[in-house]
């Protein structure tokens, strides 16, 4: 059970694209989701907020899991 813990965390902080993982890729389509939605009036401020949040949220999350000491 462990090691497929591991191998899950393994798997979000790979670098995949220009060195940044799964959690801080997904952080900017969420801000860019955000930005979008709330330019175009689709969505209320407050919503359009909370997505630009929760991405900047991952997008750290993944720059501190996914840092290497040394």
């Amino acid at each position: 059970m462990a090691a497929a813990a591991a191998g899950e965390r393994r798997m979000l902080t790979r670098d995949i694209l220009f060195g940044l993982n799964i959690l801080s890729l997904v952080g900017f389509v969420a801000m860019m989701a955000g930005l979008n939605l709330g330019r175009s009036k689709q969505v209320r401020p407050l919503v359009a907020a909370m997505l630009m949040g929760a991405g900047t949220v991952l997008v750290f999350a993944g720059l501190y899991a996914g840092g290497k000491a040394g």
